[in-house]
């Protein structure tokens, strides 16, 4: 037992030591990088010195270390772990820093590169590009924020976009047990069905046709009379110049033919707006008093030398 016990003291003594010689050598080899001005490749080199051995000295390299490579917030990190909260502050006044622009929700959770932030604070960040994402109850929202210098705001805009929830499906209801008829009982009750309105028939469209047809009869009556009265006056006008049919001159002569054209167009018209008129205030009183018309179709047409109206229904 006594050899079982040395030759595994043997075995682990070496690795214990390699492990402590190859956390020096990594310290070592950050400080000759440091030296030749290969900051980033030395702070790599002395942190993974600080995760083989953890020591308040290594840390204090690497703090060092991120100052100089453009890393404050880690820096600061560092020199908080060591007590050194003043110098920390001063690295963080100094640092780039998100700004959120995050409409403010209930239980909303902002995260910079895995670490949660507050949403509502300035957020001072190294150099280089961040992950943010924010979540809420329902509502989630991602974007990618690259910063590529010190001592700016970056305004960080995250659209939060609704996410599907999954219900819980619903258990199935457990079949009703079949009632056992029983013997000489009487018969069996019948549930009542519940009986379904019909729906009810679209309105008809009876009332405003007929209300239409008979303003646009009436409007198309006093339009007559109207123009009857001008077809009056330009008569008047033509006899007054050429009593008689009889004209001074040829101009006068043309004068007289042209009120006697816009005489008689008016008067055209007055007969046909009259006879359409009326013949739309006939079916708008149909429409609105007769019973059993279905489907009904007016249409008028007026011009110059007369006027015209089609009239169709079903019923």
């Amino acid at each position: 037992m006594k050899i079982k016990l040395l030759v595994i003291t043997a075995v682990l003594a070496p690795a214990a030591l390699a492990a402590a010689e190859t956390a020096d050598a990594a310290l070592q080899r950050g400080h000759d990088l440091y030296k030749v001005g290969r900051i980033h490749e030395a702070c790599e080199a002395y942190a993974a010195s600080d995760r083989l051995a953890a020591s308040a000295a290594t840390e204090r390299e690497l703090a060092s270390c991120y100052e100089q490579d453009a890393r404050p917030v880690a820096a600061a990190r560092l020199y908080k772990h060591l007590g050194d909260p003043a110098k920390a502050t001063k690295l963080e006044a100094n640092a780039p820093k998100l700004r959120f622009a995050i409409n403010p929700t209930p239980g909303l959770v902002v995260k910079v590169d895995g670490l949660e932030v507050p949403a509502t604070e300035d957020v001072p960040v190294d150099v280089g590009p961040h992950e943010v994402v924010a979540t809420a109850p329902g509502f989630a929202g991602h974007t990618s924020v690259p910063v590529d210098r010190d001592r700016i705001v970056v305004d960080v805009i995250v659209r939060m976009q609704p996410v599907a929830e999954t219900a819980a499906p619903n258990p199935s209801p457990s079949p009703s047990p079949t009632p056992t008829p029983t013997p000489n009982a009487g018969p069996t009750p019948v549930a009542a069905t519940a009986m379904t309105p019909e729906p009810a028939p679209a309105a008809s469209h009876r009332k405003t046709y007929g209300i239409a047809a008979a303003a646009v009869g009436a409007a198309a009556i006093v339009t007559s009379a109207v123009m009857y009265g001008l077809a009056e006056h330009k008569f008047n006008d033509e006899h007054a110049l050429c009593p008689s049919s009889r004209c001074a001159n040829d101009g006068d002569l043309a004068t007289a033919n042209s009120l006697l054209s816009d005489a008689r167009t008016y008067r055209n018209i007055g007969i046909g707006t009259s006879i359409g008129g009326g013949l739309l205030l006939i079916a708008g009183g149909y429409l609105l008093f007769a019973p059993h018309a279905e489907t009904t179709h007016v249409s008028v047409q007026v011009g110059r030398d007369g006027a015209g109206m089609a009239y169709t229904g079903s019923f």
